[in-house]
C-alpha cells in the first residue's frame, strides 16, 4: 500500500534532531512519506538558541508551489514559521487545501528564547482556524494567549482563549501542573507522590486530559513525534480525541525508549509504529 505523503513544514537545526529531523524521522516511523518545507535556519545546542535565520518567504512560498506541483499531498505538520509574512504565507495557503492540517505553534526556544517576534505570533494567532489541531507548549500558550499558566485551572481558560482565536481543536502540553492553583501536594484529590505529564484538549465544547508518567529522559524531538502522530491519525480518518490518544501513546514510548548519545541530548526512539 503507498505510503501517505505529508508536508513538513518548518525549521533546520543544528546538531540536534529537532524541527524537521524530528518530523522526517517520526513521519517515516508512522508509515508517512515526509515532504520537507524549510522555513528557518536555528543555531541552537545545549538548550540554547544563539541565531535564527529566516527563510525569505519568497523561498518559502515557492517550496510551497512545488510541493502542490509534485503531487499530492495527505496532511500538513507546521512548526517554526519564522517571520510574520511566512506564517501569513503558509497558513493562507494551507487553509485551501483541505487535508487535516496540524500546527504546531513554537514561539520559544528550549530556554525561552524568541524563535518568533511578535508580529509573528499575531499573524499565528489570526490565522488558527486554518488547522484541524492546533497544539502548542505551555510557555507558547501564555505568549499568544497573555495568559499565565500556572495550573490546569489556568490552561482551560488559555484553551478557550485560543478557541475564541479560530481554533476548532486545541491542546496544550502543560507538562505537570497542578489541578488548581494551590500546590497539588496540598490538593486532597490528587496523588502528589506520583507526577503525571499531562495534555489538555478543547474542542469548543468539552475537556479531556491526556496523561503519562512523567519521564526522566528529556529527548529532542519529542513534540514533533506527538504532533506527526496526531496527524497520522487524522490522515486516516480518525476521530481527533482517538488520533490524540494514539499519539499520547506514540509520544510517551518513544520517550520513555529514548538512547543516550554521548556528551549530547538523547535521542527519540521512534521505530516502526503500530500507529494505524
Amino acid at each position: 500500500m503507498p505510503l501517505s505523503p505529508v508536508a513538513v513544514v518548518g525549521a533546520t537545526y543544528t546538531v540536534s534532531e529537532r524541527g524537521l529531523a524530528a518530523d522526517v524521522l517520526a513521519a517515516r516511523a508512522l508509515g508517512l512519506a515526509p515532504l520537507p518545507i524549510c522555513t528557518s535556519i536555528v543555531v541552537a545546542s545545549g538548550g540554547r538558541v544563539t541565531d535564527v535565520t529566516d527563510v525569505p518567504v519568497d523561498t518559502v512560498i515557492a517550496q510551497l508551489e512545488h510541493l502542490e506541483a509534485a503531487g499530492p499531498v495527505r496532511g500538513v505538520k507546521i512548526g517554526v514559521l519564522g517571520s510574520d509574512k511566512t506564517a501569513a504565507a503558509v497558513l493562507d495557503r494551507v487553509r485551501s487545501m483541505d487535508v487535516p492540517v496540524v500546527l504546531d505553534v513554537v514561539a520559544s526556544g528550549p530556554s525561552g528564547e524568541t524563535v518568533l517576534e511578535a508580529r509573528g505570533i499575531d499573524a499565528v494567532a489570526d490565522r488558527l482556524g486554518a488547522a484541524t489541531l492546533v497544539t502548542l507548549s505551555k510557555a507558547d500558550a501564555e505568549l499568544v494567549t497573555n495568559t499565565q499558566i500556572e495550573s490546569l485551572d489556568d490552561a482551560q481558560v488559555a484553551a478557550q482563549r485560543l478557541h475564541n482565536r479560530g481554533a476548532a481543536a486545541v491542546v496544550i502540553r502543560c507538562g505537570s501542573l497542578p489541578y488548581r492553583f494551590y500546590d497539588a501536594a496540598d490538593d486532597p484529590g490528587s496523588d502528589a507522590g506520583r507526577p503525571f505529564f499531562a495534555d489538555l484538549y478543547y474542542d469548543g465544547e468539552d475537556f479531556a486530559l491526556f496523561e503519562a508518567p512523567l519521564l526522566d529522559a528529556h529527548p529532542d524531538g519529542a513534540s514533533s513525534a506527538f504532533a506527526l502522530a496526531a496527524l497520522s491519525g487524522l490522515v486516516s480518518g480518525r476521530p481527533v480525541e482517538e488520533a490524540l490518544q494514539l499519539a499520547k501513546r506514540f509520544a510517551t514510548d518513544a520517550v520513555r525508549h529514548a538512547t543516550e548519545v554521548e556528551g549530547h541530548a538523547p535521542r527519540l526512539h521512534v521505530g516502526p509504529s503500530s500507529h494505524s
